[in-house]
């Protein structure tokens, strides 16, 4: 399981630059490319989604990156839900797939929980559980195991049973 580069090293957005002429847009093409699929997290930002999100996505539009590329929702907020739906369209419009089954929403708005102590709620912490079973299950059924189910197992111990 990889957790992505930081999306602030990516220079803005130019359709008139081959991705490949910058090192930073090269490897995260190349990152996407070679992932089974995603997991896209991120928060509502004015009835959207952040810039940065938005620029990451703009440098993948003219690649095969995202090409048959799986991908779930997991969202930290039941009030983003303009941000989800762009992103499902933008993302889909890109040629991947949507997982919906597995896109989840943990409702962490208010409380002010770290990592350790949302993996160890156990409400949370089988929600998460149910919602990345769903989307490997899904990617399994694709084809898509490359490195799916060891990254799953790898990690499964982070969430309390």
């Amino acid at each position: 399981m990889v957790i992505s580069s930081p999306l602030r090293d990516l220079p803005p957005f130019d359709p008139d630059q081959a991705p490949e002429s910058r090192r930073s847009v090269a490897a995260w093409v190349r990152e996407i490319r070679e992932t089974d699929a995603l997991i896209v997290s991120t928060p509502e930002y004015a009835r959207g989604y952040p810039g940065s999100l938005k620029n990451a996505l703009d440098w993948l539009v003219g690649t095969d990156a995202l090409i048959e590329k799986p991908f779930m929702l997991l969202s930290a907020s039941s009030r983003s839900t303009i941000a989800q739906q762009t992103l499902t369209t933008v993302l889909e419009a890109m040629s991947g797939i949507h997982i919906s089954a597995a896109s989840t929403t943990i409702p962490l708005l208010g409380t002010d929980l770290d990592v350790t102590q949302i993996q160890q709620d156990p409400v949370f912490s089988a929600k998460l559980r149910t919602a990345l079973r769903t989307f490997i299950t899904e990617i399994e059924n694709r084809g898509l195991t490359r490195g799916v189910q060891a990254a799953w197992r790898a990690r499964e111990g982070d969430f309390a049973r």
